[in-house]
Order: structure tokens, then C-alpha cells, then sequence
């Protein structure tokens, strides 16, 4: 079975192992819907207690579901995943696309980052940079910008959002009207045809708003798994972005669309900007 990096900062070599281990479980329970935990051990060549051991861990962020004898996925009802979840979707796509983010940041650039997972695939990718400050209004993206080399970090303070690692409120506002970046990076949950890009939460579409208006450039980074999808909170029209990123060509009718706007389209078949 391949591995799938997630491409955050290495802690050490075990802990790094585990963390690999853990996804590829997380990916057999979401392929199988369910296992035991001695099919587990067999498939990943490792002990039923040390199975058991990341199962326990799992359960506690809310990533799996622990019954007798093996697990299964959890699967979130709210409009909007926990974070822990969204950080497991669609790992290959989303460092396909932060490798493409990075060809617009520059050594010396300030950077808006928002708290999306997407967007925490970018920031291991910060090390290849010098002399780069970088504002979020995230924690675990926070969290992870500390263990870069040549980061200057700022977090935005504010009201901490249950479940999302989102600080949001008008002290966030504030402080990211403060400031000045040469470019935002940010995600959404949704993106549609006639509703353009939306959100399950309205603070966050404000704050994602306020980067817009104090960035030189923005680059919106969406998987494909969130197009023809529309939420309560509109963050932004085509034309209000500079580029699109995404993982593989979107449908003729997005291409047709985007072409009718200032925005350029980024994919790894068109990187030509």
C-alpha cells in the first residue's frame, strides 16, 4: 500500500511514522468502512497493540469511531467538518495544490494564510523561503508556522470557534485591517458556477473579505471535491480573486467562466501564468 504524506512538519522520525500509520489507517476505514483490529495489524505489519494504541489516539481527535474488536470512520453532520477531519480529505489534491501556491510567494513577501486545512498544506512548504512574515487566523496553522525556520509569525486575536482552530470576531478584523500583504492565500467550502465562492460560516467570509481588501494579489486554492457546491456565506466572486488553484482541470463551464474574468486558472496541466 503507497503512503500518503500529509506534507506538515516532521516531529522526529517515530512520530512521524505514526503519523503515516495513522492515515493509512484512516484511509482503510474510509475505503472499508470499517475493520477489525487484527486486519489492521496484517495490513500495516504491526501489532495489534500498537493498532489499538492509534486507535485510541484517533478516536480522541475525532477522526474515527472505536467499537469491539476494530473502528470505523467518523463522519460529521454539521455543514462544516471538524477540522481533524478536513485535515485527512483528499491529502494527495491539496499538495498538489500548495505546491502550485508557492509559485506566487516571493523571499521577503507578507502573507496572509487563513485557518483552512487546505491552506496548512502550504506552510512546511515556507522553508524553502527567506525572510517571509505570515498572518493567520488559525491555530493549528499557527502551531504549524512555529516550527519553520525563517517565518516571522503574527496571529490574529480574537474569539476561538469550537471545532474549527478559527479565531475569529471584530478583534480579529481589527487587527487583519493593520496589516498589509503582498498576498493572500485563503480556501473556501464551497464553489459554484452562480454563487461563486461561499462558507458555512459568515465570520469567516468577513475575515477572508478583509484579506482580499488588504492584499496586492489573492490566491483562492479549492479541490475539486468542493465545486458545484454552494454555502450560506459568500466570500467572493471569480472576479474578485487573482488565481484559482486547483488540482486537476474543473469542468469546461468553470474554464469558460473563470476565462471571462481577471482571474487566472492554476492546475498542474496549466501552470503558465
Amino acid at each position: 500500500m503507497n503512503k500518503i504524506f500529509t506534507g506538515f512538519v516532521r516531529f522526529g522520525g517515530e512520530k512521524m511514522l505514526t503519523l503515516e500509520r495513522q492515515e493509512e489507517i484512516l484511509e482503510i476505514l474510509n475505503k472499508n468502512k470499517s475493520a477489525t483490529v487484527e486486519e489492521l495489524a496484517q495490513e500495516l505489519f504491526v501489532s495489534g497493540a500498537t493498532i489499538r494504541r492509534d486507535l485510541r489516539i484517533m478516536e480522541k481527535q475525532g477522526l474515527i469511531k472505536r467499537s469491539h474488536g476494530g473502528a470505523m470512520p467518523f463522519k460529521s453532520s454539521a455543514e462544516e467538518s471538524a477540522f481533524a477531519i478536513r485535515e485527512q480529505e483528499n491529502i494527495v489534491a491539496k499538495k498538489r495544490i500548495a505546491t502550485l501556491a508557492t509559485r506566487f510567494i516571493k523571499n521577503g513577501d507578507s502573507v496572509f494564510i487563513d485557518s483552512s486545512s487546505t491552506t496548512g498544506f502550504v506552510i512546511p512548504l515556507l522553508n524553502n523561503y527567506n525572510y517571509l512574515s505570515v498572518t493567520t487566523t488559525g491555530l493549528r496553522n499557527a502551531l504549524l508556522l512555529s516550527q519553520t525556520n525563517s517565518v516571522k509569525i503574527y496571529i490574529a486575536g480574537g474569539l476561538i470557534e469550537n471545532h474549527s482552530n478559527s479565531i475569529t470576531g471584530t478583534d480579529t478584523m481589527d487587527y487583519i485591517s493593520r496589516i498589509h500583504a503582498d498576498i493572500s492565500i485563503i480556501s473556501c467550502t464551497g464553489l459554484d458556477l452562480k454563487a461563486g465562492f461561499t462558507d458555512a460560516s459568515i465570520e469567516q467570509a468577513k475575515l477572508k473579505q478583509q484579506m482580499r481588501k488588504n492584499s496586492d494579489k489573492v490566491a483562492m486554492l479549492c479541490d475539486s471535491n468542493k465545486f458545484n457546491k454552494t454555502f450560506m456565506c459568500k466570500d467572493f466572486d471569480f472576479s474578485d480573486i487573482d488565481y484559482l488553484i486547483t488540482e486537476k482541470t474543473p469542468p469546461i463551464e468553470y474554464v469558460e467562466k473563470i476565462a471571462e474574468t481577471k482571474c487566472k486558472l492554476i492546475t498542474p496541466e496549466n501552470t503558465f501564468f
